[in-house]
């Protein structure tokens, strides 16, 4: 009883839910309509033929527009369909032979585009916009609806009004299928996908005719027909599918081509590791400290460097070595900053002067020197309200390269050729002056940087060009891959067998970092380069000796710079200013900081320095310019195949 009582509820509710929901939706729903046009009969008639089973379709409809405009009616028809449980074919249908009139008089014009597996029909004139009710007559033929011998059946298994396919409200929907006597059954869906839903009807006639009706279909909303004859019925019949391209069956990844890819690419890679590995690995002297070398010029034992021995703090640089050559040395890479420490090296050396300079407006040197212009305070620069700024007035920050010295025959082939061409045009010139020639500047001294470590047999070859050499291979493997990939697509063979030789060119590429390898004397030099940044690196302001009147800081300061400590190594001379050492002021960089001013605050200078130097490494930038054929009969909407859409448009 209680079970009564609460069935009758719930049936009460959803009655006066449904009542209301009516109530409150029908006028808008008309409103649409009117607004959004409606087609207000749709009647397809479908002859199918024995011998192949292809189906001559008529499709009639009156388009009612109302007031609004319109160059009449669209279809779209399908001709190519996913099949549920085969993602490798589609299933082919093939429409053909279209017309189009309008027995009211309408603009007819038929325009037929096929685009993405499916025939889009225009009908009508673009140039003309109609309005009210117009009736029109498309003819079409559709070879492939057919499905022969499902579970001993012929069947006819089409999606009429695809579900999603019309943008109007359908009325009066009606589908009579003419084909051969004998028909063993019939069943009509609608609804949207999947819907199980009946038609409002299904007659069949004795002229072996059968037809279906729907009094109205929302947009959106499908409509299914099926029906079956006894196996054989038509003759010929056949489902034709066409490959279809995924993901899945262009790898084609199994456990056979999975091994044979996974396993080459395994084997390449790790044959490229291996041979890197050993070819890259630095020699040693066996027996001997690190940093030292035999006595006497002597060759000495020489086997594979450990990583793991120590080194030696060194208060001095290697003897006889520049800073762009440690940095070259330490890293493999003769990079822009080691160009830029050169470039301060030569400075403190006495070739050059690098003078700081304020561009874009009077381009006059901000001389350090007590007698210019500061402003009011004594040894201030001038920085409008309060110290400690470097405010220059207007303008942007420059640097003037200023040549000092004509004999070269004291220096390496790399700083002599980067004198050469950063004076070019004469004893002075602005960093910004250089822009349009720095590029070939930096490249040609990283070149000479490279040739004279390895000339001084600090490498068993070129580090530039053993690295060019892996990754040239590196990228003749990428290609190579490519082009396996590509032919495979095209004969529809596994692509995941191109795989291999793409993994193994960029472990080769990457690998090409690895690959070029220290000698034993390159190996004793880095030691002592190492043992000498440990030195930088951790010593006190009270551990710092030099003589009166020695610039210490400037002559370390390149290779502060190639090893990333230029601000600890300021900072450590600042410190011994502060406890009333003597501490000589640069002179090779003229800038914006007193003489008296420069150790209180080392941070401006350093930053000075450090802005000069990242200048000159990124002055290069600036530089360089039912488809499967399954039985319909336990079916649903959209199940089946074809399947028809469109609007107004």
């Amino acid at each position: 009883m209680v079970r009564t009582v609460r069935s009758t509820t719930w049936a009460l509710a959803l009655v006066l839910t449904a009542l209301l929901l009516a109530v409150l939706s029908a006028a808008p729903a008309r409103a649409d309509d009117e607004q959004a046009g409606r087609i207000s009969r749709l009647d397809v008639t479908a002859e199918l033929t024995p011998e192949g089973g292809s189906a001559d379709v008529v499709v009639e409809l009156d388009l009612d527009l109302g007031e609004e405009e319109a160059h009449g009616p669209f279809l779209v028809l399908a001709e190519l369909q996913e099949i549920v449980g085969d993602p490798d074919h589609y299933r082919r249908l093939t429409v053909g032979d279209v017309t189009a009139t309008s027995t009211t008089g309408a603009p007819d014009a038929l325009r037929v585009e096929r685009e993405d597996g499916a025939v889009q029909l225009y009908v009508g004139d673009e140039d003309v916009e109609i309005t009210g009710l117009h009736t029109y007559r498309i003819t079409y033929t559709v070879d492939g609806l057919i499905n022969p011998d499902v579970d001993g059946t012929d069947e006819l298994f089409w999606n009429v009004v695809a579900p999603g396919g019309f943008e109007l409200v359908l009325s009066d929907v009606s589908v009579t299928v003419a084909g051969p006597p004998g028909a063993i059954d019939a069943a009509c869906y609608v609804g949207a996908t999947g819907s199980t839903h009946e038609c409002d009807s299904s007659v069949a006639s004795e002229a072996a005719a059968h037809r279906f009706s729907q009094d109205r279909l929302d947009p959106g909303e499908g409509l299914t027909v099926v029906l079956g004859w006894p196996a054989g019925t038509f003759t010929g019949a056949e489902r034709e599918l066409v490959a279809r391209r995924t993901f899945a069956n262009t790898v084609q990844l199994t456990p056979l081509t999975g091994a044979l890819a996974g396993g080459a690419t395994l084997l390449g890679a790790g044959a490229a590791v291996a041979v890197a590995s050993r070819r890259g690995r630095d020699e040693a002297y066996l027996g001997l400290t690190p940093g030292l070398v035999p006595a006497g010029g002597a060759a000495g034992q020489v086997g594979r460097r450990s990583r793991r021995d120590p080194v030696a703090v060194r208060f001095t640089p290697p003897d006889g070595v520049r800073p762009g050559e440690v940095g070259t040395l330490a890293d493999e890479v003769a990079d822009p900053h080691d160009v830029a420490a050169t470039i301060v090296d030569l400075a403190v050396r006495g070739y050059l002067r690098i003078e700081e300079v304020v561009s874009g407006g009077d381009d006059e040197r901000v001389d350090d020197v007590g007698g210019d212009e500061r402003g009011d305070g004594a040894g201030g620069d001038e920085q409008g309200d309060g110290g400690g700024g470097d405010e220059q007035g207007d303008g942007d920050k420059d640097w003037r390269l200023v040549r000092l010295r004509e004999d070269l025959g004291q220096l390496e082939e790399y700083e002599r050729g980067l004198l050469e061409r950063i004076f070019a045009d004469g004893p002075s010139v602005l960093m910004t002056d250089l822009a349009d020639t720095y590029a070939l500047t930096m490249s040609t001294a990283q070149r000479d940087l490279y040739r004279t470590v390895t000339d001084r047999r600090w490498f068993r070859g070129d580090p530039q060009r053993v690295r060019r050499r892996w990754l040239g291979r590196g990228a003749g493997l990428l290609a190579l891959g490519a082009v396996a990939t590509i032919v495979l697509l095209v004969l529809h063979a596994p692509v995941i067998l191109g795989v291999p030789p793409i993994v193994v060119g960029v472990v080769v590429m990457v690998a090409s970092s690895a690959a070029p390898a220290r000698t034993a004397a390159g190996t004793a030099v880095l030691a002592q380069a190492l043992g000498f940044r440990q030195y930088l690196a951790t010593a006190e302001a009270e551990q710092i000796r030099f003589e009166e009147g020695e610039d210490l800081f400037s002559r370390y300061l390149p290779y502060a710079m190639v090893f990333g400590l230029a601000d600890r190594w300021a900072g450590v001379f600042a410190e011994l200013a502060r406890h009333g050492r003597d501490v000589p002021e640069p002179d090779w960089y003229v800038g914006t900081v007193t003489a008296a001013a420069l150790w209180s605050r080392p941070e401006t200078f350093g930053e000075t320095v450090g802005a000069f130097a990242d200048t000159a490494t990124t002055a290069v930038t600036s530089a360089s310019g039912g488809a499967g054929g399954a039985s319909g009969f336990s079916g649903s909407v959209g199940g089946g195949v074809g399947g028809m859409g469109g609007g107004s448009w």
